[in-house]
């Protein structure tokens, strides 16, 4: 019984602690407000924006753009797209491979997310799908989204390197 009375009272004092550190009573004596008007006197608890957790907000570019999409995790989309961008860079040429970085700002976060290149080229892209724990058919629905996105930020030119570098010998 004595132990579930200390928990209780630790616990309660956390609490306390919790609140006096992040929650600050604010008295108004008159105030009029889109909610209506508080009573003369009234208190109201604000809380301190900086003790609450932060959620990240959805991923946005081509990567959001795959997530979105698809429905894959923003880990799936960077390392299917660097797969697919390691892949178009073995293919194309150092000059069209610049330009179509330059469309795309994330391309180094791709390339690092990217499995090691398959000695297969692209025969091999879809066992590096499954290497990072995609299924091989989403090989075939990353591209279009891809193209689609590369043309939006680079142009129809860049869309259409991309789009040979990736569908030769595939």
């Amino acid at each position: 019984m004595k132990i579930i009375v200390l928990l209780s009272t630790c616990f309660s004092m956390s609490i306390s602690l919790f609140l006096a550190n992040h929650v600050h009573a604010l008295d108004f004596n008159d105030f009029s407000g889109a909610a209506g008007t508080l009573q003369k006197g009234a208190r109201v608890l604000e809380v301190d924006e900086s003790a609450t957790t932060t959620v990240p907000t959805k991923t946005s570019g081509l990567a959001g753009l795959l997530m979105q999409q698809l429905g894959v995790s923003q880990l799936h989309a960077e390392g299917g797209a660097g797969a697919l961008f390691q892949l178009a860079k073995s293919r194309m040429s150092t000059g069209d491979f610049t330009t179509l970085s330059k469309s795309v700002p994330e391309m180094k976060v791709f390339l690092a997310a990217a499995p090691p290149a398959s000695p297969l080229g692209g025969g091999g892209m879809a066992a590096t799908f499954l290497e990072i724990g995609l299924k091989p058919d989403m090989v075939q629905k990353f591209i279009p989204i891809m193209l689609e996105y590369v043309e939006g930020s680079g142009g129809s030119t860049v869309a259409a390197a991309l789009k040979s570098a990736l569908m030769g010998g595939m």
